[in-house]
């Protein structure tokens, strides 16, 4: 087993038994695309409930209804990299909670590989500049007994172009330079209702997480404490990590 492996294992052994972290001034102003969707709706609440400054970003601002003095509308594009510069330049963290296809069902058209490389690309002008993103991963890249959940999708599917556009995703991250990033990835479909604040989960490395009951589920609530925990405490960058129940 690698050291590096090792030293990562143990970090996340550690968040999960600690749970939610302090606020940090690492995270004031948290820029958000995606906020007007299922998951990226319940990251600004929680992002506000902790007294961050949160801009929501998305194409039509209208769709952006948060009552708080803390949280203002962007129009923006999470695959435009020139849109991407302008709108996080200043900002401290930057969440992108996107999904979507092509009318291709093409990897390459999935809009959560088309946000990475534009935020890449948005990076290699900002320089030093760019803020630390985390952006959420699909669970069907996650290993289920050794084999990864999305490889039983039949190509040319939608359900396998967004698949296959999250793992790509998470590849060009792995590529980049000159900048933070974490994806995180709850398990497959547990994050579809907003369910029970309880506070409680578990991070991992590359395999689904279950319980001691063998239940993948997680709410939206719990999965959105996670982020901003991570968005707060950058205790894990250039790593995918899982986010499930806790055991």
């Amino acid at each position: 087993m690698r050291s590096g492996f090792v030293r990562t294992f143990a970090i996340v052994v550690v968040l999960s038994l600690v749970g939610p972290f302090a606020r940090s001034a690492l995270a004031a102003r948290i820029v958000v695309y995606g906020a007007s969707g299922g998951v990226g709706r319940v990251i600004v609440e929680e992002a506000l409930s902790r007294g961050h400054e949160v801009i929501g970003v998305s194409r039509d601002v209208k769709s952006l209804k948060f009552d708080n003095p803390r949280f203002a509308a962007a129009a923006g594009d999470a695959t435009d990299p020139d849109s991407i510069a302008a709108t996080v330049r200043g900002a401290d963290v930057v969440v992108i909670s996107v999904r979507g296809v092509g009318p291709g069902n093409t990897p390459q058209e999935a809009v959560t590989f088309r946000a990475a490389t534009a935020y890449i690309k948005a990076a290699s002008r900002l320089g030093k500049a760019t803020p630390y993103v985390i952006q959420i991963g699909g669970g069907v890249t996650l290993y289920r007994k050794g084999v990864r959940v999305m490889d039983a999708f039949p190509p040319g599917t939608e359900r396998y172009a967004t698949a296959q556009g999250h793992w790509l995703a998470m590849e060009a991250y792995q590529q980049s330079r000159g900048f933070d990033w974490t994806v995180m990835s709850a398990n497959t479909g547990s994050i579809q209702e907003r369910g029970e604040r309880t506070g409680r989960f578990r991070l991992g490395n590359q395999d689904e997480l279950v319980d001691r009951n063998g239940e993948t589920y997680i709410s939206r609530q719990d999965f959105a404490i996670a982020v901003i925990d991570m968005a707060e405490s950058r205790t894990v960058t250039g790593k995918r990590i899982a986010v499930g129940p806790p055991y």
